[in-house]
């Protein structure tokens, strides 16, 4: 009987084990996975103005994130701010009736970058929230470009 217990319930209790590694731009990755993962996300922190911080989310396996995808990583943190305005540019254009201010009234709280299986490009999200979180404006890049924009 504790057999057929364990092995019903046992799929529910997965120990978690972490692991971090020091990038030499990025700063402290870390890792929360356990054995039966087949999906690994290393997840850092950046501080931008005003103190806030944006959460990043890394594609990659046990020993770190994809090289590809730590890349990305690097060119996104450089170049965060143009991201807002390339959103903001298209907000305007394909959703103009709804007058989004995404510097006002929106901080951008999530992202996450990983490798697309299907066409081996790396593609990201970026989550952008209002203050609370009533609202969350969710962009998807496709081989860098705009691909999708969805209101929660």
């Amino acid at each position: 009987m504790l057999n057929l217990l364990k092995l019903i319930f046992g799929g529910f209790s997965k120990k978690k084990s972490t692991k971090s590694i020091i990038d030499s731009k990025l700063g402290k990755l870390t890792n929360e996975y356990s054995e039966k993962d087949n999906y690994y996300s290393w997840d850092f922190e950046l501080k931008i103005k005003k103190g806030k911080k944006i959460a990043f989310s890394l594609d990659g396996n046990l020993n770190g994130p994809f090289n590809d995808v730590l890349q990305k990583a690097y060119q996104m943190v450089d170049f965060v701010e143009d991201l807002f305005s390339e959103v903001q540019m298209e907000l305007d254009t394909k959703f103009a009736e709804k007058k989004i201010n995404l510097a006002n009234d929106y901080a951008l709280e999530d992202v996450f970058i990983y490798k697309n299986e299907e066409t081996g490009s790396v593609d990201f999200e970026l989550e952008f929230y209002t203050e609370g979180s009533e609202i969350m404006i969710s962009v998807e890049f496709v081989n860098d470009k705009i691909e999708k924009i969805e209101f929660y």
